[in-house]
């Protein structure tokens, strides 16, 4: 009797450590595929621009899908349907940080406004990368973007250049508080400081785009009939000037330098209609800006700041980006 249950309770105890066995196993194998699957989970990266309504917008979001395809990289790109349409583009930051993305990339169209969704990015752990145009505050890991102070500084030296130091100029922007406009602004006026006699006569916003720049250059044209240049710090801006400027029959006298670059101005220069750009690398700015992102993900230090190049366009030099 005694050997009977002996052999019971060793059955019992075999028993129980191979069913324990099985659940460690168990546990481990499950364990071994949640970690398969997190590490083949593909990232998902938003880009979101001011607009896809010009060249430089569009060349920036082929940049961004090319380091996405290159890294195997899921990429949203949404933008408003212009860059003064503010609220749209914080309902897309909103939306983005509610479908928890890995990262976000945001060219902001008003520097400002924008900081309380950077901040709600930042309380959901989403790192938050800025292209293009910077925000005035939040966390934010890396600016990847043109010098837009130095920018402005290269118009208003090649303004000075234009008229041999002496004349009246003006200044249509873009939507206002863009941090890139308010650079490009300032870069300018530190520049033709230098000459004493060249006068700031007018100043106005266009919001980057092109049918109210060609107004806002009728009304200069009307208030000061002899200006002698303009500086419109957009592409879009700068052939709406050209409009209005052709319009009054004043080619000859009015100088037009714009800000980035696409086809149509690049040939107003070779035509000798446009005086020049400050071009800038849209692409690399959604390149690098992927890029960078996918690098922070990944535990690798990214600079707080990527430069993406600035260079002055002018009839000499033209053909180069006409290729």
């Amino acid at each position: 009797m005694k050997k009977i249950i002996s052999i019971i309770l060793i059955s019992i105890i075999i028993a129980s450590l191979l069913v324990g066995c099985s659940n460690q196993k168990a546990n481990e194998s499950s364990l071994s595929n949640q970690n398969q699957q997190q590490e083949s989970k593909k990232l998902t990266i938003a880009v979101i621009p001011k607009a896809l309504d010009s060249e430089f917008w569009l060349d920036l979001k082929n940049g961004a899908e090319k380091a996405a395809q290159e890294n195997n990289v899921d990429l949203i790109v949404l933008a408003p349907d212009k860059e003064s349409n503010v609220e749209q583009q914080f309902r897309i930051i909103e939306d983005m940080i509610q479908r928890k993305v890995d990262a976000l990339l945001i060219a902001p169209c008003d520097s400002s406004g924008v900081v309380p969704f950077i901040e709600k990015a930042n309380e959901s752990n989403i790192p938050v990368f800025t292209i293009d145009t910077n925000a005035d505050g939040g966390k934010i890991v890396s600016f990847i973007g043109t010098d837009n102070i130095l920018g402005g500084k290269i118009a208003g030296e090649r303004v000075i250049k234009l008229l041999n130091g002496k004349g009246k100029v003006g200044l249509i922007l873009g939507v206002p508080g863009q941090q890139t406009m308010r650079d490009r602004a300032d870069g300018f006026k530190e520049a033709i400081k230098a000459a004493p006699d060249i006068k700031l006569v007018a100043e106005q916003p266009a919001n980057s785009e092109r049918a109210l720049a060609m107004t806002v250059m009728e009304n200069i044209l009307q208030a000061h009939p002899d200006i002698n240049a303009v500086f419109a710090a957009s592409t879009l801006m700068a052939m709406g000037a050209l409009e209005a400027v052709e319009a009054a029959g004043k080619i000859d006298q009015v100088k037009i330098i714009g800000f980035d670059s696409q086809k149509e101005s690049l040939e107003a220069i070779k035509a000798g209609k446009l005086d020049s750009l400050v071009a800038q690398n849209p692409f690399n700015m959604g390149y690098l800006g992927v890029k960078a992102a996918i690098d922070y993900i990944n535990g690798k230090d990214v600079p707080n700041r990527i430069d993406t190049g600035t260079e002055l366009v002018t009839k000499e030099n033209v053909d180069k980006y006409l290729k």
